[in-house]
């Protein structure tokens, strides 16, 4: 993908230095009202974003522990069918 993105840039930075490639891209690349990102690369109007950094801050919010206590009687299922034991080592 970074690969994929570099070779984008570049292409867009070649067709900025290069008119005629520019021109086999867009035909109308020599039109007054011709705006794309080569014409706004050649020209310097492409600004970097402001990198800023915000990290968000937690409150510390006070965890109230469950008091209830759900007690239930365990229940053997006869629907299973019957276990064997391991076998045996010498027999």
């Amino acid at each position: 993908m970074g690969v994929a993105l570099l070779g984008l840039f570049l292409s867009v930075v070649a067709m900025a230095s290069s008119v005629a490639l520019h021109k086999v891209v867009h035909p109308n690349a020599n039109k007054a009202d011709h705006h794309c990102a080569v014409t706004l690369l050649a020209s310097g109007q492409v600004d970097a974003a402001p990198s800023v950094v915000s990290v968000a801050t937690v409150a510390p919010i006070a965890i109230v522990a469950n008091r209830f206590e759900v007690s239930s009687v365990a229940v053997a299922s006869y629907n299973l069918p019957l276990s064997r034991g391991p076998p045996a080592l010498l027999s």
